[in-house]
C-alpha cells in the first residue's frame, strides 16, 4: 500500500476536514432558525470529533517526525494568532463590549469558542507529557481524557476523540497494514454502536438526565463512533473525493470554522443561510491565504495585520455614523487589502515594462487627487483643528504675538513643537499648511522607490492610496500622518547611505533633537533604530550624544521660553501638557521598557526595524487610552471623540515601506 493511498493520507484527513467543516457550520446556521429539526444537531458534534481525531493523529505524526522542534511556535502562528485577529477585529460589532469576555477569548479560558479552548488544552497536556514524561505520555493523555469526561457536555462528549486520534497515530505502521475488508467492517460495527447510542438517547427516560454525567457518557458513546465513518469514508470510497469542493473545504476547515460562528446571530431564514456560508467561505479562503503568509514571513504578515487593523478601525467609526449596516462596508474593504498584500508578496507582481512611467504617473495622480480632495472641503467647516492648530499660530507668529496663546478655529489650543512649526512656514506662505501632507506623502514614496526600486515605489503609492486614513486626514488637512511620512522617509534614507549612529553620533544626535522637536512620539521609532549603536559608545560619547539632543531639543524652545516662559510651560494647555495629556506617567516607564527590548531584538534586520516602529506607535495610544478607559469604565466610547483613534495612522508608513520591500526585509 503505497503512502498515499493510506486510510489517513493527506488527501483522506483534508477530505475528512473539509466535510466536518461544512457539517458544523450548516449545523450552527440551522440552529438559528426556531423550529429547526433537532436531529440536526448531531452533525457538528460528528464533525467536531473528527477533527478533534485528526488533530490527535496529526500532532503525534508530527512529533514523530521532528519531536518538540517548533511546537508552540507553530500552534501560535497556525491556531491563536488567526484566532486573535478574529476576536480583535470583531469587536466593532460586539453590541454589548465586555472587557471581562475580551479577556477570556484572548486566553481561551471559557472563551466565546469552546473548541478552540479544548484543543490548546489538549495541547497544553501533550507538550507537557511529552516534555516531562515521555514514555507515559500515552498514561497522561489517557487519565486526562477520563478527566475531561467529568466536565461540561461539550468536552465530555468529545473526552476521548483527541486520545484515540493519537493512539492511532502510536500504531499506525500496523494499522496502515489493516486491509480494507477489516477497515470496512469496523467503520459498521462502530456506526451500528454509535446509532444504537443515538436511538438510546432519544428515550424519554434517557432525555430525563439531560445535563448529567450519565447522559454525557451515552453522548461519549455516540459522537466519536459516528465519526469514523466519516474519517474512512475518503479511503473506502475513494470516488468521493472527487468532489474537490470538499478537498479544498478542508484546507479552510480551521478558518471557516474560527469565521462562521460570527455571523450565527444575523441568520434569520434560509435565504440568509446561504447568504452566510458564501460570507464565510470567501472570507475563510481569504483569511487562509493569509495565515499561509503569516506562517511563511511572520514581520511582513504582523506589519499587513497592523496595517489593516489601523485601516480598518478608521473606517468602522465613520461608517457606523452612516449606515447600521456597516459591516458591508468594512468587510468588503479588509479583503480589498488582504488580496492585494497578498498580491505583493508574490515576486511576479509587477514584472511590467516602463515601471519608471507607471510610477512618475500614479505618484502624480495621487498627489492631484489629494490636491483636489482637500480643497473640497472649506477647512472652516472641519470639526478637526490640528491645521488651525499650526496655521493660526504661525498668523501670530508673524503679527508679532506669541504663537502658543493663538486659538484653533474651534477655540482649542495650539501644540505643535517649534520644529515643526517652521517646517510648515512655506505651505503657511502658500495659504494652506495642509499642503503639507502632499509633499511628505510625495517624499515618502520617493524614499521607498529610492532605496527599492520603481516596483516597489508603485506598491507603496497603492497601498497609501488605498488607506482610507491617508483621505480622511488630507481631507480635514491634519499633520499628523505627515509627521511620520517624513519620519519615516527619513529613516529610509538613513538606511539607504548606511548611516549609522555609530558612524554620525554628532550629527545624528542633533537631528534627534530637532526631530523631537516635532513630536515627542518620534522619539520612539528613531529610539529603537539609533540605541543598539549608542550603547556601542564609550561612556564619553554616549554623555555627549544625549546631552546634544537634549540641548538641541531646548534649543528650538529657548527663543519662545524667553519671550514668554510662563506661556510656554505654565499655561493649562501649553504644548508640552497637551501632547502628554492621554497618557500616565507608568505608561511612559512601559513605553520605554517595550521600546528598549525592540531596540535590542531588530540586530540590523531592516523589517523589524520598521515592524516594531510601527508596532510602537499603535501600542502607544491603545495602551493610554486603555489605561484611561479602565480608570474611567468607558470601553465603549473609542469610537467617541474623547480619544482620537488617528494617532494609530502614525504606524501605517512604516508598514507600508516593508509591505512594499517585502523581498527585501525577509524576517
Amino acid at each position: 500500500m503505497t503512502h498515499h493511498a493510506h486510510i489517513l493520507s493527506r488527501s483522506n484527513t483534508l477530505w475528512t476536514q473539509g466535510i466536518s467543516a461544512l457539517m458544523i457550520m450548516l449545523m450552527h446556521f440551522i440552529m438559528q432558525i426556531d423550529g429547526y429539526p433537532r436531529f440536526l444537531n448531531i452533525l457538528g458534534s460528528i464533525g467536531v470529533a473528527a477533527f478533534l481525531f485528526i488533530s490527535g493523529f496529526g500532532i503525534n505524526e508530527s512529533y514523530k517526525a521532528n519531536g518538540l522542534k517548533e511546537f508552540w511556535s507553530k500552534r501560535f502562528v497556525r491556531v491563536i494568532i488567526p484566532c486573535w485577529m478574529i476576536w480583535l477585529f470583531r469587536l466593532p460589532f460586539v453590541e454589548h463590549f465586555d472587557i471581562s469576555q475580551l479577556i477570556c477569548n484572548m486566553v481561551f479560558v471559557n472563551s466565546e469558542l469552546w473548541f478552540i479552548d479544548f484543543i490548546i488544552k489538549l495541547y497544553i497536556i501533550y507538550w507537557c507529557a511529552r516534555k516531562i514524561t515521555p514514555r507515559h505520555t500515552t498514561t497522561v493523555l489517557a487519565i486526562s481524557s477520563i478527566v475531561f469526561v467529568f466536565t461540561s457536555q461539550f468536552t465530555s462528549e468529545q473526552s476521548f476523540s483527541f486520545f484515540f486520534g493519537y493512539l492511532v497515530s502510536q500504531h499506525f505502521e500496523k494499522i496502515k497494514r489493516i486491509s480494507k475488508t477489516t477497515v470496512l467492517r469496523f467503520t459498521l460495527i462502530t456506526f451500528a454502536y454509535g446509532t444504537a447510542f443515538t436511538l438510546l438517547k432519544e428515550l424519554q427516560c434517557v432525555r430525563a438526565f439531560i445535563g448529567t454525567l450519565p447522559f454525557n457518557i451515552i453522548l461519549l458513546n455516540i459522537k466519536l463512533p459516528l465519526a469514523v465513518s466519516l474519517i474512512t469514508a475518503p479511503y473506502l470510497f475513494p470516488w468521493v473525493k472527487k468532489l474537490t469542493p470538499i478537498t479544498w473545504f478542508g484546507k479552510i476547515s480551521y478558518e471557516l470554522y474560527i469565521v462562521h460562528f460570527n455571523f450565527m446571530p444575523f441568520v434569520t431564514g434560509t435565504v440568509s443561510i446561504v447568504k452566510y456560508i458564501v460570507f464565510s467561505t470567501v472570507i475563510s479562503a481569504v483569511f487562509n491565504k493569509f495565515n499561509a503568509m503569516l506562517r511563511k514571513n511572520i514581520v511582513a504578515a504582523f506589519a499587513a495585520i497592523i496595517y489593516i487593523g489601523v485601516c480598518y478601525i478608521l473606517v468602522c467609526k465613520y461608517s457606523m455614523r452612516i449606515t447600521g449596516l456597516f459591516g458591508y462596508i468594512c468587510i468588503p474593504y479588509i479583503i480589498v487589502l488582504v488580496i492585494t498584500i497578498l498580491l505583493f508578496q508574490q515576486k511576479q507582481v509587477l514584472n511590467i515594462h516602463h515601471r519608471k512611467a507607471v510610477f512618475w504617473t500614479m505618484l502624480l495622480c495621487l498627489a492631484m487627487i489629494m490636491l483636489a480632495v482637500q480643497y473640497h472641503f472649506d477647512p472652516m467647516e472641519n470639526k478637526v483643528d490640528r491645521w488651525s492648530a499650526i496655521a493660526n499660530p504661525l498668523t501670530a507668529l508673524f503679527n508679532g504675538e506669541f504663537p502658543y496663546l493663538a486659538q484653533t478655529h474651534l477655540g482649542g489650543n495650539a501644540s505643535p513643537f517649534p520644529v515643526w512649526m517652521i517646517f510648515h512656514i512655506p505651505f503657511w506662505l502658500l495659504g494652506n499648511v495642509g499642503l503639507s501632507e502632499i509633499f511628505t506623502a510625495v517624499i515618502f514614496i520617493y524614499s521607498v522607490k529610492i532605496i527599492h526600486g520603481y516596483g516597489a515605489g508603485i506598491k507603496a503609492t497603492i497601498l497609501l492610496g488605498m488607506s482610507l486614513n491617508l483621505w480622511y486626514e488630507t481631507s480635514v488637512r491634519s499633520d499628523l500622518i505627515s509627521n511620520f511620512l517624513l519620519l519615516a522617509a527619513f529613516i529610509n534614507w538613513l538606511i539607504a547611505k548606511r548611516i549609522t549612529f555609530t558612524s554620525c553620533p554628532t550629527i545624528l544626535s542633533i537631528t534627534a533633537g530637532l526631530w523631537l522637536s516635532t513630536r515627542l512620539s518620534v522619539a520612539f521609532p528613531l529610539f529603537i533604530m539609533f540605541f543598539p549603536f549608542w550603547i556601542k559608545l564609550s561612556i564619553k560619547q554616549k554623555i555627549t550624544s544625549a546631552l546634544l539632543t537634549v540641548l538641541t531639543f531646548c534649543a528650538t524652545f529657548l527663543p519662545l521660553a524667553l519671550w514668554d516662559y510662563n506661556s510656554l510651560f505654565y499655561a493649562e494647555n501649553n504644548p508640552f501638557s497637551l501632547q502628554t495629556r492621554q497618557g500616565y506617567p507608568v505608561d511612559s516607564i512601559v513605553f520605554i521598557a517595550i521600546a528598549t527590548i525592540m531596540a535590542m531584538k531588530w540586530k540590523q534586520n531592516i523589517g523589524k526595524l520598521m515592524l516594531f516602529s510601527a508596532a510602537i506607535l499603535v501600542f502607544i495610544p491603545i495602551l493610554s487610552y486603555g489605561h484611561n478607559m479602565y480608570v474611567y469604565s468607558n470601553w465603549t466610547d473609542i469610537f467617541n471623540s474623547a480619544y482620537d483613534i488617528t494617532y494609530l495612522d502614525s504606524a501605517l508608513p512604516f508598514c507600508i515601506t516593508l509591505l512594499s520591500t517585502r523581498q527585501h526585509y525577509e524576517a
